[in-house]
Order: C-alpha cells, then structure tokens, then sequence
C-alpha cells in the first residue's frame, strides 16, 4: 500500500469514528432528555390557566386557582399561585398572589395572565375577571409582586373586544400584548411595561378561503422558525409575521388555556384541563410534535385528561365526591378511599357535576369497595345528556336523583375488597356525555358502614 492510500484510509476511518461516536453522543442525549408527559402538576388542587416563563434552568408557571368544585355558572378564581420546575416532572409551589395585592380588590376574579420580564425585572399581566387587565411587578418571580399602576393597563371598552385574557410576546426586542375573545387585538407595550406604546389593533384570522375565522378567549403566541402560532384552546392559526394575518389550521392539542415553550430541543404545551370537573381543573403538560410544513401534529388519540372517561383513585383528595342524603363522606387519605356511615335507607354519594366527559367513547364503569353486611347491596346511576353546547347551563347543578335510572350491582357477599364491573349499556337511559355519577353504596341499609377506594369510567 502506498504512502497516500494508507493516508487516504486513515482519514477514511478517522471520518467514521468520529460519525459513530457523534451518532452515540446524539442517542445518548436523546435518550437523556426523553418527552415528558404529565396529567396533572398538582393534583386535585384546581389549577388553570398555566403560563410560564423560563429563567436560567427553571420553568416557572403562574397559575390561576379555582377556588372550590362545588361551583356551578361561571368560573371562581380566588389567587394565582406560583411554581416551578427543573426537569418538568417536580413541581414546587412558591407563593400566591391575592386579588386584594390589586386594584381588583377583595373580589374572586384572578383569570388569566402572562409573565414576561425585560431589564431584570418581572411583569405578571393580569385579567380582573372579563373586565380589564393589569400588571404586576417584581424583582424576581418570587417577588415581592406589586401592582404597578393601582388600576387597568387596559380598560374596560377600550377596543371593540373585552379586555382581558392578555398574551404578551417580545419580537425582535419589543413586547407586544394580546387580549380579547373572539376578536384579538394587538398593542405595542411601552419601554416601562407598563404602558401601552401605541393604540391596540385587531389581530386578524381567516379561513383558507378568506372568510374570517373568530375566536375564543385566551390567546396564546409562540414562535418556532419562521412561523408564529396563535392558539387558543384547541385550535391554531399560523402565520409568517407576528401581526398577521393568521390563517386558521384547525385542531391543536386538547385542552384549555395554555402556553407552549421550548425545553432542552423539546417542544411543549401545557394547559388546563377538566381534571375534576368544569370549574375546578388540573394543568396538564404534553409534548408538542410538528409536521415537515410547520403545522401541529396532532396525536391518534387527541384527548384532555382524564377524557373520556373519569378516573377516582382517591390518591390526594375526594376528587369531589360528596355525601347528599342518608351519609356521611369522610376522607382517608392515608388508605387512598372514601368512607361513610349510612343513616337511612338509599342514602346517596355524588361525584361533582359537569364532567363533560364523553362516554360515547367509554365502554364500562369499575368500582372497588367494601360491605361491612354481607348483604350490603350498591346501586349506580349516571345523568347524561345528548348535546354538548352550553352544557354549563343546560344541566342542573343539583340533579333529582329520584328520576334517574339505577342499577343494582351484582357483587358477591364478601366482605373484603371487591371490585366489580358494570357495561355501560346496562344504563338504559345514558346519553353521549356525563353530568354526574351517583352512588347508593348500601342502599338498602340504614346504619352500615361503607367504603369506597375506586371508581373508573372507562
């Protein structure tokens, strides 16, 4: 072998070990920083409206917190609360903030927000129910948070719109504040942050056929390449310049409020979900995949949790099952169940109403519990409905048990644990989406304990 085919070997080899060892450095931090995926940062606490910020190695959420499950026409936010991550599968709480830290005072309104920092210091934009829009100020996101101006940033009718639900995004060096439901605006924010630059502007979307397309609320911005995506909720648009126009895609990733952000070469959405029920929800992180032309890439089975169906593991709470005639419910958090002592006959336990889930998907309901009398006897009865449009307001809050069709279940005399499953087709009457589940646990007895450690729609 000559001089220079053993040189043209040794840089032939060379150029291999070096693409091998690069192909097992690049499956070794693939396999280092595998996609996260998390149905609930904090289980059963009634989380919502999760938008974050990343400083340094840590991901910071500002969270708004609903303040009880037992709530029915409209949402009830008492705080925000503030927590962070560093891997995305830990989360520790920090603070809360008070509506009464705000112009917005001792009222329940503290909806949705967004966190941005410029110059060291922080901002948190936040919404006084639908009314208007504030902002806070801090020198770090642990505080302490102070309201930057005793009044709204935005007014109530400044623009055609409502004035808050606000998104603020900085593009190239500026920030920008979106807001409105149905029909976005747009403003410039001042060097201070907390002014606005110049007059808002509407946001323009529209169909691939140029028909305008309106929103919900709670805008959400975020940018990969040389596209910015507006989402909100569960649907998107796209555009190549922040101000638009966007045109709509269609479906994004199910769920609610949210934000999406780039974790360690991942991408990320994270937002509400029905984690409880309707007004007392969860926040849920999933990765986020795209297409080779840039659009979302939506998931086979694309489903907020714990759709379809529901999921009570009694692991942090009651999830909030409830005692409503002939019982007492308590708690046992250390065996993970639910308890009671019946006091009359067809004493009845409810889950919490407006589930929303749809059970058209759903093929059977488990319960695990445990009779104190062999002869203990449990029933089950479900209200459902058929439409789901407007269902917050076309189904009752409190439901008259007395008219719904219950099923005997056909348990065995032990009293150990048992578990017992039961089709869904045994409900004669049960439509496409659940309202509320209810439970005769001995309904035939009326002075029996009863337990109760699962109950799974699925």
């Amino acid at each position: 072998m000559t001089n220079k085919h053993y040189r043209f070997f040794k840089y032939l080899i060379l150029i291999l070990c070096t693409f091998s060892f690069s192909c097992i450095k690049t499956q070794q931090q693939t396999v280092k920083h595998q996609p996260v995926s998390i149905n609930s940062i904090a289980p059963d606490r009634g989380l919502a409206d999760p938008h974050v910020i990343i400083v340094n190695d840590t991901l910071y959420t500002m969270c708004g917190h609903d303040k009880s499950w037992n709530t029915y026409g409209s949402c009830v936010m008492d705080r925000w609360e503030l927590w962070s991550t560093t891997n995305l599968k830990d989360w520790q709480h920090h603070l809360n903030i008070l509506p009464t830290q705000t112009y917005i005072g001792d009222q329940d309104n503290c909806y949705a927000g967004d966190v941005a920092t410029k110059d060291g210091k922080f901002y948190w934009y936040f919404s006084n129910r639908t009314f208007s829009t504030g902002v806070m100020v801090a020198p770090s996101m642990k505080g302490p948070w102070k309201d930057a101006l005793g009044e709204p940033l935005i007014p109530e009718k400044l623009t055609s719109t409502k004035s808050y639900d606000p998104e603020v995004f900085e593009d190239n060096g500026k920030h920008y504040i979106i807001f409105g439901a149905g029909q976005y605006f747009i403003a410039t924010l001042g060097n201070d942050m907390i002014s606005l630059a110049d007059q808002p502007q509407k946001l323009s979307i529209f169909f691939e056929n140029g028909k305008q397309k309106f929103t919900g609320d709670k805008p959400a911005v975020f940018k990969r390449n040389d596209w910015y995506y507006l989402f909100w909720g569960n649907q998107y648009a796209m555009a190549k310049t922040l101000k638009g126009p966007y045109t709509y895609k269609g479906e994004y990733l199910d769920g609610g409020h949210g934000s999406a952000f780039e974790w360690k070469g991942q991408w990320y959405s994270i937002q509400e979900n029905h984690e409880t029920n309707a007004f007392y929800r969860g926040v849920q992180l999933r990765p986020l995949y795209f297409n080779e032309d840039g659009t979302v890439k939506i998931p086979e089975v694309n489903l907020e949790y714990p759709l379809p169906g529901r999921n009570y593991t009694f692991n942090h709470s009651t999830q909030g099952w409830q005692a409503q005639q002939g019982t007492n419910l308590n708690y046992d958090k250390k065996e993970g169940k639910i308890v009671g002592k019946t006091t009359e006959k067809e004493a009845i336990i409810t889950s919490t109403p407006y589930l929303h889930s749809p059970i058209y998907l759903c093929k059977q309901l488990r319960v695990k519990f445990k009779k104190q009398k062999p002869s203990q006897r449990l029933r089950i009865a479900l209200y459902s409905y058929e439409s789901p449009k407007r269902y917050t307001k076309n189904n009752p809050h409190n439901v008259d048990w007395s008219k719904e069709d219950w099923i005997t279940v056909d348990a065995s005399n032990s009293t150990e644990w048992q578990e017992v499953t039961i089709p869904l087709s045994s409900f004669k009457s049960h439509k496409k989406y659940l309202h509320q589940i209810g439970i005769q646990p001995a309904f035939d007895d009326e002075d029996t304990i009863w337990e109760i450690e699962s109950i799974v729609v699925e």
